[in-house]
């Protein structure tokens, strides 16, 4: 994570390839265009309020890719070209991309990777959660991962797993305070070569 990110980001450069090419048939419905090829996720806008401040959360479109790509590039880029290459993870069908709005400003984005469940179990991988530096320690973030977990779970997925730098002390807390639990280590995880921190959530399914 960069300095300008509080949460981190979770991925690596060689994992697009990976996602381009994985089987993403049990998550996606048939007719149900997508014009930013985010997963075309069932329901509309939510709105909740943050110790007083009104967010709504929403699926990402087209015209949300230039301020995704600029805070990607600020919050992201100690790690590699993440401006590049959320861009690219965009593309995928597969992944869902929500961004935050305050007063019909963007504050923040996050994406998610569902994992399909003919490999044994459903899970999601947080790619990326970022709040925009001059609105973060208001709680947005938190509400922001908080709704990333009831848009998973409505998948049917019962687990998440995030990535972030071993370094990274406020994402690991900000993780673990939301029921994150450390899983391991992964050497190299990020382009410029950093170790990561794995860490994953067991997400309550209603019946």
């Amino acid at each position: 994570m960069g300095r300008g990110g509080r949460f981190g980001k979770y991925g690596e450069h060689r994992r697009f390839e990976r996602l381009r090419r994985g089987k993403i048939r049990d998550f996606i419905p048939p007719g149900r265009p997508n014009p930013l090829a985010s997963y075309p996720y069932p329901g509309h806008a939510s709105k909740k309020s943050t110790r007083g401040v009104r967010l709504t959360f929403r699926k990402a479109n087209p015209r949300d890719l230039p301020f995704i790509i600029k805070l990607s590039d600020k919050v992201f880029s100690a790690y590699g070209p993440y401006d590049e290459i959320i861009a690219r993870w965009a593309s995928l069908p597969q992944i869902i991309t929500v961004v935050v709005e305050e007063k019909s400003q963007l504050r923040g984005f996050a994406m998610i990777n569902p994992i399909p469940r003919a490999q044994n179990e459903a899970k999601g991988e947080l790619l990326a959660i970022a709040v925009s530096t001059r609105y973060q320690r208001r709680g947005i973030g938190e509400r922001l991962l908080e709704y990333m977990e009831g848009l998973t779970q409505d998948l049917g997925i019962e687990e998440i797993v995030i990535h972030t730098a071993i370094t990274n002390e406020a994402a690991h807390q900000f993780f673990a305070k939301n029921g994150f639990v450390k899983r391991g280590l992964v050497d190299r995880y990020y382009p410029m070569g950093q170790k990561a921190l794995e860490m994953s959530k067991t997400l309550s399914m209603i019946p």
